[in-house]
Formats: C-alpha cells, structure tokens, sequence
C-alpha cells in the first residue's frame, strides 16, 4: 500500500528534471517582466505625449473671426424660439463623445449675488433701517405686511435723489423677487398686478411656473439710467447672467448664447476697467461654450431640443473663444472664486468634453 506522498510523486517531481527545467522558467520569467516593462513604458509614453497634446491649445482667432461671430450673434436676433436660424453646416467630421456627466462644483454668480446684497444693506441701512429682506427666497408674495413695506420703499427711491437711485432701485428689484403669486390666488394676484403696473413693472403669467411673477424691469432701469456706476455695471453683469432675458419663459427666443456674446463684447470694450470685467469675461467663455455643445452630439436630457447641424458652423472657433476667456481669468485672477472656476472648466475645453454647464445659455422652455 503506497503512502499518500508516493501517490503524488510523478515523472515531473524527478529533482533533476526540475534543476533543469529552471533556466527555463527563469527565462519565460524574465521575458513576462519584460513584457508588462514594455507596455508599461509605451502606456506612460502615450499618456505623456496626449498630455503635451493638450498643453498645446490654440491661440484665439484673429479680429476677423471675431467679426463674423458678431455678425452671426447680431443677426440672430430675428431668430424663432427653437434653436434659430439654420447656418449652412460643414463636414467637421464626426464630434467627440459627450460626457455630460461632468460636474463643475463653483458656481461664482452665487458668490456675486451675496456680496450685492451685503454691499447694497451696507450702503443703504443706515438710512433705511426697517430695509426689508433683499433675500428673493422668502417666499412673502401673499405676506401683504411685506409687500406694503417693498413697495412704500418703491416709493422713496423713485423719489430719491438721482445719486440714491441706483443702489434703492437695485435692491427693490431683489425684494420683489419674492412677490411671486400663485394663479389660484386670482384676486389677490389681480391686487398685486395692479401695484406693479403702478410703478411701470410687468407682472407676468408663468404657464409652468403656476402663476405670476416679477420680470426684473428695475435691473433693466438701472443699467439704462445708470450705466456708468457700480450699481449699473452691476445690474449689467445680472442682466448677462440672465442670458439677457428676464422673462424666465425664453421671452427672446432660445439662443440666449449670441445676446451674451454681443452685449458682453461690447461690455468690455467700453468699460476696460471695470471693476467686473472678470465676471463679464467668464459669462462671455461660458457662451462660447454653450455654443461649441450646441454644435455637438447633444446630452441625451437635450437630445429633442438641439439639432447639432444648426450650431456647428462656428462651434470649434468658440471653443477656442471659451478657452481664452478662461485662460483670461486664470491670468487676472488666480485666486478668487472665477479662477477657480476657470481651472475646472477649461480642461474640458480643451478636452472637448461636455458638461452640465455646457448648455448654461441656451433657454428651453417645456
């Protein structure tokens, strides 16, 4: 009876076959090694070189390209709600696949928004210390103790001298943010539109948001009446923000994107030193961006909304358009909240990636 290590002893166990088999095996070793070293090597050389690749972004288009996207921006402006003109399409060959699941996490507007309030409580509480809420979340349409107290301070600033306007307009437009009021509440929305239409303002019906709501006229005011204060330039960078319409229902038709580009360049040439140049500059790239995305295969929560073909005549120039407005900011401003914003967007500029920012001023209203 053999014992249970004879019964697993085999050819192949023999000591000498496996001293000679060794080289062997050294070598295919050495060989597999070598190998996974091969790849390896040729892996981070391809890595690498994409990377310098990349590095290597365009420089902006001469002025005369610039020319031509304001032609095709001022144009536009006769354009339907959905998706505008057709521009002749060229055979830009197949567009890279869309990744809409990146996400951009600053979101410098915000920031902006907060610091006007705080700047406009600083420079008008001392004067008016009961300033109601200048916070558009409140929610206080119906509060009629509220809105009496908004529109009596409606009252003092269309009064006020011209030097105080600015600043009281500004802020009554923050307060009546939150005069909103729902369509089953018919009288009492009749009651309020008649206030707004006291003092010249227009109280729309939303069909989708359920019931009226105040269109920004006092933003509008401030810009037209005082262009060349900080209240204005601020009111300006709001009114950009908005895609330049304020209606909240596409009022001005879907491709916000041109408006943006055209009143945001003009912007800049006429007021080099303003003190929001930087914001101006990121809302501009982030239309150029809207306008590249247009042009590509669309995310599938716009697929029945954008028609590629109808936007890709000009989309790579306003990628390299976005590209420098960020690289800008990134020069200018490294340190603040839109440079960090910069540092997020443009590496899916450059990586024609798209984002959920991609379509950031293109208006859909459904």
């Amino acid at each position: 009876m053999h014992s249970q290590n004879e019964l697993k002893c085999s050819d192949h166990d023999d000591p000498l076959t496996l001293r000679q088999s060794a080289p062997k095996i050294a070598q295919k070793a050495a060989l597999v090694v070598f190998a996974v070293f091969l790849t390896a090597a040729l892996g981070t050389a391809g890595w690498y070189y994409r990377y310098l690749r990349l590095q290597e972004v365009p420089p902006p288009p001469a002025p005369q390209s610039q020319s031509l996207v304001a032609a095709i921006a001022l144009n536009s402006s006769r354009a339907p709600a959905q998706g505008g003109p057709a521009l002749e399409p060229h055979d830009a060959g197949k567009p890279p696949d869309a990744k809409a699941d990146v996400e951009i996490s600053i979101h410098p507007m915000e920031q902006f928004r907060d610091e006007l309030r705080k700047a406009l409580v600083q420079q008008l509480a001392s004067a008016y210390p009961h300033l109601p809420d200048l916070n558009g979340e409140t929610g206080n349409g119906l509060d009629q103790g509220y809105r009496g107290s908004v529109f009596q301070f409606l009252d003092a600033a269309e009064k006020a001298p011209a030097a105080q306007q600015p600043a009281m307009l500004l802020a009554t437009d923050f307060m009546l943010q939150s005069l909103g009021c729902p369509s089953e509440q018919k009288i009492e929305c009749d009651r309020l539109r008649d206030q707004f239409v006291k003092h010249e303002l227009t109280f729309a019906y939303s069909e989708l948001g359920g019931g009226s709501y105040y269109q920004h006229d006092l933003l509008w005011r401030v810009w037209k009446h005082f262009p060349e204060t900080q209240w204005g330039e601020r009111a300006f960078v709001l009114l950009l923000d908005f895609g330049w319409d304020t209606s909240g229902t596409c009022a001005k038709g879907a491709d916000q994107y041109r408006e943006v580009i055209r009143q945001g360049e003009s912007f800049l040439q006429q007021h080099p030193n303003s003190s929001y140049r930087d914001f101006v500059v990121a809302l501009v790239g982030r239309a150029y961006a809207t306008w590249w995305s247009l042009g590509n295969v669309p995310t599938a929560a716009m697929a029945d909304y954008v028609d590629p073909k109808l936007y890709r005549e000009g989309s790579e120039q306003a990628r390299l358009k976005a590209i420098a407005s960020f690289e800008q900011i990134l020069q200018r401003s490294p340190r603040t909240l839109l440079g960090g914003y910069a540092r997020q967007i443009l590496p899916t500029l450059r990586q024609q990636q798209l984002t959920i920012d991609g379509y950031r001023f293109f208006c859909v209203y459904d």
